[in-house]
């Protein structure tokens, strides 16, 4: 006896209460359960509330008719597979092709034969049982024929298919795709050692770890719906392969090829045992390195050999000019770690003016890093790489206070208050204890808030809009003034701009540099200023180096200017020197004129 089947929950309906109550008795009989309704709309509130194993309707009823209440079963997620029996007086071929065509599982004619509807409904239910068993035996026959039995990776086959997929949408949208051959470094010596079932929980477990390692990996298989993600595989043996797909920069590639190494390297422990597998990793970069995936495999399987060669536990990119970028990334890492405990790090001061007073009103804090060995590295090359490791948590925090002292310093000084614009990466904004930080810095310098003001883009405070306003009013709170770094760049919704408690935009230098040419441009910094002064915002151009420009904007009635026509960025002592003449200068090929405060 299938118990599954004797067992299983009937749901029948029929508004004629003999009919409803011998179909009862009868299945009841057989030891099903049974689920009545009277109606159409009864029976579709128990179909969804009770979820039977099949469903038994009469066509004509008060109400939704068999018909109906057939087609919302089918439409709803349970429902495409339940058989229906549909149970109705009228046998003539039209009733009957409306049934199969809405899709009834079979049709039975009124009168019924009570003994043969048990017969009936157990060999639906079989017939639904073969079939899901077949469904379930082809799925798993898909799933074996891309998959790697042992790990659950995608397979060679899988990997192929769907990198080749990933190649065509790069073609059309271009974009780079990263392919990583990883190879483990020694691996032959773990199964001579602790045997073949040995190794394979090791091989299980690092496939683990790559999975884990990709899913946090927003570089990773951004597909259309109808391209799977499949960014990782196992070849065979100890080779796996990973694709990075939608790549805008090839050193994110880097990026995720030195983490992977970094966790694949940590010690496993498998029973009493512990072991330590490397891998080596060579990549390929579409469409650099080839165009199609044969020779993307290929030559990331050379660059592969070429990174045993090199020592193991290493990646290597198939391009040389991408190694070498490659290795200039991974030297300014390895020293931007011991910057500032060598004190490496320094600010320099750049003024922000008014030119309706002619004084220096503000000064934004650039942050400077020169190495004993790689020299001036610029803030564009040394500060992504700091916000991928999370070095610019600590990074920021000195800035906060070194800026906060100098200018508490100047102030004790006996020289005008002059507001301290200090920039903050989204990093640090999201940071939970990023408001304690700010407090405690105020107070341990003593410089008023008011003089402070923290500078974001627009990109960091649009992402999770509502989170930001709250963090951003309770530096407000602080009496902290907020600016928008390089406003019109972004994405910003004027409505959420009415909502931020900011106190500043500052216009990019993008729309500066051109606006004496641009017509579009000028119109952009017109209506930004406006739009400012509307909503009771300061605004501060940036990048301003001539007097060109400046005419402009005055014209525009913007007031607050920064840019290389009034100085460049100061190291503190010289910026002092601005401070003590107030005076600044502006300059351009022809004239050089002195504001005199």
């Amino acid at each position: 006896m299938n118990i599954a089947i004797d067992n299983a929950k009937v749901l029948i309906c029929d508004d004629d209460p003999t009919y409803l109550m011998l179909m009862r008795d009868t299945l009841e009989a057989s030891g099903f359960e049974v689920i009545e309704a009277a109606d159409g709309d009864t029976a579709w509130v128990k179909y969804v509330t009770m979820q039977p194993d099949i469903v038994l309707l009469d066509v004509e009823m008060p109400g939704l008719s068999g018909y109906e209440v057939c087609q919302q079963i089918r439409a709803h997620k349970t429902g495409k597979d339940i058989p229906i029996l549909m149970v109705t007086g009228a046998d003539d071929y039209q009733s009957i092709l409306q049934a199969y065509e809405i899709g009834a599982t079979d049709f039975l004619p009124k009168p019924i034969r009570w003994p043969m509807i048990t017969h009936r409904v157990k060999y639906m239910l079989r017939s639904r049982d073969a079939l899901r068993e077949l469904k379930n035996s082809q799925e798993r026959l898909q799933y074996l024929a891309y998959h790697d039995s042992l790990t659950g990776l995608a397979n060679r086959e899988s990997f192929n298919e769907h990198l080749q997929k990933f190649l065509t949408l790069a073609d059309r949208g271009n974009y780079h795709v990263g392919v990583l051959f990883i190879d483990l470094d020694r691996f032959k010596r773990i199964n001579d050692t602790l045997g073949h079932n040995f190794g394979d929980r090791v091989l299980q477990q690092i496939a683990k770890v790559l999975n884990s390692n990709l899913r946090n990996c927003d570089l990773l298989a951004r597909g259309q719906e109808d391209v799977p993600n499949t960014a990782v595989a196992r070849l065979g043996g100890d080779e796996f392969t990973v694709f990075l797909s939608r790549v805008d920069c090839v050193d994110d590639i880097a990026v995720v090829a030195q983490r992977i190494i970094d966790s694949v390297s940590q010690p496993i422990k498998i029973d009493q045992y512990e072991v330590t597998v490397t891998p080596s990793i060579g990549i390929s970069v579409y469409p650099d390195d080839g165009r199609n995936v044969s020779n993307l495999m290929k030559n990331a399987d050379v660059a592969m050999y070429h990174a045993k060669e090199m020592g193991r536990q290493c990646f290597k990119f198939y391009s040389e000019s991408l190694n070498n970028r490659a290795i200039e990334r991974l030297q300014i890492e390895q020293n931007l770690r011991k910057a500032l405990e060598n004190n490496e790090f320094s600010l320099n001061y750049q003024p922000q003016v008014d030119v309706k007073s002619k004084k220096i009103v503000g000064v934004e804090a650039l942050l400077r890093w020169q190495n004993p060995e790689l020299g001036f590295v610029s803030p564009a090359d040394f500060i992504p790489i700091a916000e991928e490791t999370g070095l610019i948590i600590e990074i920021g925090e000195w800035v906060l206070k070194q800026a906060c002292a100098q200018a508490k310093s100047w102030l004790d000084a006996g020289y005008p208050p002059c507001r301290m614009s200090i920039n903050l990466s989204s990093i640090q904004f999201k940071r939970g204890s990023l408001v304690g930080v700010v407090q405690n810095v105020l107070e341990q310098t003593g410089l008023p808030a008011n003089l402070l003001e923290l500078e974001l883009t627009e990109s960091a405070i649009m992402t999770d809009v509502e989170e930001n306003i709250l963090r951003l009013q309770q530096i407000k709170a602080l009496g902290v003034g907020i600016a928008v770094d390089d406003f019109g760049t972004g994405y910003s919704s004027l409505s959420y701009l009415k909502k931020f408690p900011i106190t500043t935009l500052k216009i990019d230098r993008s729309f500066i540099s051109d606006i004496a040419k641009s017509s579009d441009d000028a119109a952009i910094v017109k209506a930004i200023i406006a739009l400012a002064d509307k909503l009771h915002l300061s605004v501060i151009a940036e990048g301003v180096e001539t007097t060109s420009q400046l005419q402009i904007l005055q014209g525009f009635n913007c007031s607050l200017i920064q840019g290389y026509l009034f100085s460049r960025p100061l190291v503190a002592a010289d910026f002092e020197k601005l401070l003590t003449k107030n005076v600044v200068m502006t300059k351009d090929e022809n004239t050089v004129t002195f504001f005199n405060g």
